[in-house]
């Protein structure tokens, strides 16, 4: 028998509440357990209630889903899925913000006006939901940052001098972990990097912007014939695969989705594969399901450097979990033994 999943929904317009509460619950093995209108009330709510999973909208009176998202996962930790409008800019950056402190996952939030809208997302709603339920979540206590410790020996991987090209592969749980790693890159680095984030369609551009906003390197959107360079971060745009073709410049491919996504990490690992031969590093991070696996493989076999997320810090142990059971990844490595990784590529040249 499937476990019920039990919702707690947050937003400050009676009328979402109530078309949240009839989608999930349309569902039986969903259960809105509770509803709040602001993010007061969300945190009483998650200590009285411990739902399985929160709902929370982001511009909310009282207290924004910003600063609950942030009490939440400081003294009760709960998986969180963030609803924001990708019309508003401002708010894009504030949950892209509750990300970094701990909200698993982000879907596009509908207008009112949008009805078509909110009963296409309903079973990707549903979907969402029972993902992020399972979804391992960490104390987040602001402030509490750990400095990077001196750089280790860089392990079993003796090639690095040769690294030309870093490609990160993530889904859920990895915009904070991408932001981790990249904000650790200087702007100099010596070698180009390579970024695959699964997202909600209309958020990516934005991510770039946010990523940019608090990182040295230079990071942009991937585009059609661009150069891959070092001291440069592309990453792969909505709706399209993204590789690496003859003389290392982009490629954006149309066509179906592959392992369910577009942009797939499979295809640019591939790509990466053919291309770089043993000049490359792949790393691969938290999210569900399979994608990436066989690409890293293939890096691996190419005589590159691969690496996978560990368990204890993935937010949900899929992608990671698949490629360490393919025998793709080299090394399986914490967030922060990932950077010292990355930032060993920088100092051996």
């Amino acid at each position: 028998m499937v476990e019920t999943v039990n919702v707690l929904i947050v937003d400050d317009s009676d009328m979402t509440r109530e078309i949240l509460r009839r989608l999930l619950e349309s569902d039986p093995a969903i259960r809105v357990c509770g509803v709040a209108e602001n993010g007061k009330q969300a945190i009483d709510l998650v200590q009285k209630l411990k739902p399985n999973m929160v709902i929370m909208d982001i511009n909310m009176p009282v207290m924004d889903g910003f600063q609950a998202t942030e009490q939440i996962m400081a003294y009760c930790p709960t998986p969180i899925l963030i609803l924001s409008s990708t019309l508003n800019k401002g708010g894009v950056y504030t949950t892209f913000n509750a990300l970094a402190i701990g909200a698993v996952d982000v879907m596009e939030k509908p207008t009112m006006t949008q009805n078509a809208s909110w009963s296409e997302i309903g079973s990707s709603l549903i979907r969402k939901v029972k993902l992020v339920s399972q979804a391992r979540v960490l104390t987040h206590l602001k402030g509490k940052l750990r400095k990077i410790a001196p750089l280790p020996d860089s392990g079993s991987f003796r090639n690095l001098n040769n690294c030309e090209l870093v490609c990160i592969g993530a889904s859920t749980g990895g915009p904070s972990v991408v932001m981790r790693i990249l904000k650790a890159i200087p702007s100099d680095y010596n070698a180009a990097v390579l970024v695959v984030q699964h997202m909600a369609a209309g958020f990516t551009e934005n991510f770039v912007d946010w990523l940019g906003s608090s990182c040295k390197i230079k990071i942009k959107l991937a585009e059609e014939g661009e150069k891959v360079e070092k001291g440069k971060v592309l990453v792969a745009p909505d709706g399209f695969h993204t590789i690496v073709s003859k003389r290392k410049t982009i490629r954006l491919i149309t066509g179906n989705a592959v392992n369910n996504v577009k942009p797939s990490v499979d295809v640019l690992f591939n790509s990466i594969a053919e291309e770089y031969g043993g000049h490359a590093m792949g790393v691969l991070l938290t999210g569900m399901g399979a994608d990436g696996a066989d690409g890293l493989k293939r890096i691996r076999e190419s005589g590159s450097a691969t690496i996978a997320q560990s368990e204890e810090s993935c937010t949900v142990f899929g992608m990671p979990k698949v490629a360490i059971e393919r025998g793709a990844a080299v090394e399986i490595l914490s967030v922060e033994d990932i950077i010292h990784t990355l930032l060993n590529v920088h100092a051996v040249k």
